[in-house]
């Protein structure tokens, strides 16, 4: 970014609707680029994840399961990558690694031609992609911003990839019924090689910021992660919180691919849709990250801001239990992500800038897709269970209530913990 640039958007007004202060826009505006382009990429492909979904809707169980034991191999290869080599030799070669995966992807599918087992691999692999990308993205995050600029920039740094998240899916609708699936998969992987590239220039950014050496290795044990983990009262009470949002999420998810099996046919048609759906998703995430998520968090704490979304979405599962349709369904999961990318992306990563570096690669990783794979398998195979049983979609929704309750309960206990030990580190800093 441009000197002049910079001038121009450190303007005074600008800085105040942002929170961001003078010093903070070169590292900001990398970041932002860098988010815009990595989720631009992902949503481009998303909605060909969802066709796929909705063409195997009665197997989305089984493809769960393959994603969660894709997760187990992968983990320890990225903790082998992360106690050997440096930051900024990790990040990129974990991205160009997927890159190359994608075009494997390009030259494979054929639309409504593409084989079966071609599509369910594609499923996998982008739910793979998308939670090991997104994860090393907010661990880079919450290794070069303190605690205070992460609950004043979080908010506006998602707001980029919300960005992104609005441009992907619009670019698919735009063009999936020219270029097809394959064209749109060659838009996302040169939006992924952008992102590749910030990367790259905001590592050498904050080295120059710093003047210092490279951040060092990491090192530790390739599982060290994991052990921290089940060590940590505190990153336990976050695996309970991704885990009882992802068995809303998942419920979510499962019954609307199932209603558009039901209620839209044809590859393209339901690639459309998903695309819509992303879109206004996207809006209203972008809403909450760019003007309310950091002004909730400093004006009512960690602890009241952390327990809104399952507080509302417990509303939204009464009248799903009520009535239903797809409409109504796609709209309460709609709330659901908005919420998620909006409110309660930003506060999890908040969550972690008050750990150690260990823990903000090691445990955030495998708690990005172990747990939260794990969970989603679970909520899978539990949502293929109920409806063997007979029960309607509609039905279900009543049994997620208490689950809403848990998360609620231990989302608060999680905001108290994260007070405690933001202000142990501040006091710490002000002694050093």
């Amino acid at each position: 970014m441009t000197d002049s640039a910079t001038s121009i958007l450190s303007g005074g007004a600008f800085e105040r609707l942002l929170k961001i202060r003078h010093g903070e826009w070169p590292q900001f505006a990398l970041s932002f680029t860098y988010f815009f382009f990595l989720l631009g990429g992902y949503f481009m492909l998303r909605p060909i994840r969802g066709a796929v979904a909705a063409n195997n809707s009665e197997i989305l169980h089984w493809l769960y399961t393959a994603t969660f034991l894709c997760m187990l191999l992968l983990v320890p290869v990225f903790g082998f990558l992360v106690a050997r080599f440096r930051r900024n030799r990790f990040i990129p070669g974990i991205y160009l690694f997927f890159i190359s995966n994608l075009l494997y992807f390009v030259l494979m599918f054929e639309g409504d031609q593409t084989g079966i087992w071609i599509q369910r691999s594609f499923y996998v692999w982008l739910s793979v992609f998308n939670l090991f990308v997104v994860s090393i993205f907010w661990s880079f995050m919450a290794d070069i911003f303190r605690p205070g600029q992460a609950q004043r920039l979080f908010g506006s740094i998602m707001a980029g990839g919300s960005l992104g998240a609005i441009t992907g899916p619009l670019v698919t609708a735009q063009f999936v019924d020219t270029v097809g699936a394959r064209g749109v998969m060659s838009i996302a992987m040169a939006c992924l090689l952008v992102a590749t590239l910030m990367a790259v220039l905001l590592g050498r950014r904050v080295r120059h910021d710093r003047q210092g050496p490279p951040a060092p290795v990491i090192g530790g044990k390739i599982l060290e992660g994991a052990v921290h983990v089940f060590r940590s009262r505190y990153l336990l009470l976050i695996c309970l919180l991704m885990l009882t949002h992802n068995m809303t999420a998942t419920f979510l998810y499962n019954g609307l691919a199932v209603l558009v099996d039901q209620n839209i046919s044809g590859f393209d048609q339901r690639t459309g849709f998903f695309s819509y759906v992303d879109l206004v998703v996207q809006v209203l995430a972008f809403t909450f990250q760019f003007f309310i998520t950091s002004r909730l968090v400093i004006s009512l704490g960690m602890p009241k801001t952390v327990i809104l979304p399952p507080v509302l979405l417990a509303g939204g599962f009464v009248i799903l239990g009520s009535t239903l349709g797809l409409v109504l369904f796609a709209a309460v999961q709609v709330a659901q992500r908005s919420l998620n990318y909006g409110l309660l992306g930003p506060v999890k990563e908040m969550l972690f800038t008050v750990v150690d570096r260990e823990s903000k690669y090691k445990s955030k990783n495998f708690i990005d897709t172990v747990v939260y794979r794990g969970s989603d398998v679970s909520a899978s195979w539990l949502f293929k269970g109920l409806m063997s049983m007979g029960l309607s979609v509609g039905a279900i929704a009543w049994l997620y209530l208490p689950v809403l309750m848990i998360w609620g309960v231990g989302a608060w206990r999680l905001g108290r913990h994260y007070e405690a030990l933001r202000d142990q580190l501040e006091d710490f800093s002000k002694d050093g």
